[in-house]
């Protein structure tokens, strides 16, 4: 457990319940709860990437599709685990769904890219999990959208922020996936 620099203390096992609650009856593939997905994007950032990663990215990594996905309102991350949290998530989220906004493509990728590190790195986790995924089970809508996405948007991003174990990683994923 670490300070996010306000003062308050990041308990990752709370920020997982939530998770866990938020997305309670979601599935990710038949019989696969949602939340492992999340989970797994933390532990790619825990246990993969070459660098120590903070309290913050792990929360945001966490948290990444509740506003997404769940009726969460920005304001209880905020209350919850602060400020760098909760605009962390909200830059990840393409809708938030309980404020009924739908971000344009143009928006969401601006965000990515002026966005603190966390928000890149939990996007590039997020993004080689859902590829990984996609090489598993093989879904043809998934994998143009990360074919076309990941190439277009993501990777000039992350070459832009010198992000060079992110990059190679996605670029393998993608010569997997376009196989």
């Amino acid at each position: 457990m670490r300070g996010d620099g306000a003062g308050r203390e990041l308990d990752l096992e709370e920020v997982d319940a939530f998770a866990e609650a938020a997305h309670q009856g979601q599935e990710r593939a038949p019989g696969v709860p949602f939340v492992e997905h999340v989970r797994a994007v933390r532990k790619i950032l825990e246990e993969e990437f070459p660098e120590p990663v903070d309290d913050v990215t792990l929360a945001i990594a966490l948290l990444h599709d509740v506003l997404e996905d769940c009726d969460v309102h920005p304001t209880i991350l905020l209350e919850r685990w602060g400020k760098e949290v909760q605009e962390g998530v909200t830059l990840l989220s393409w809708r938030l769904r309980a404020l009924g906004i739908e971000r344009p493509p143009a928006v969401y990728w601006s965000g990515i890219r002026r966005g603190p590190r966390a928000v890149r790195l939990v996007k590039s986790a997020d993004r080689i999990h859902n590829m990984r995924e996609t090489i598993q089970r093989p879904h043809a809508a998934l994998r143009e959208k990360y074919l076309t996405e990941t190439s277009r948007d993501l990777l000039p991003i992350l070459r832009d922020a010198g992000e060079t174990w992110m990059v190679e990683r996605l670029e393998e994923l993608l010569e997997k996936l376009g196989e």
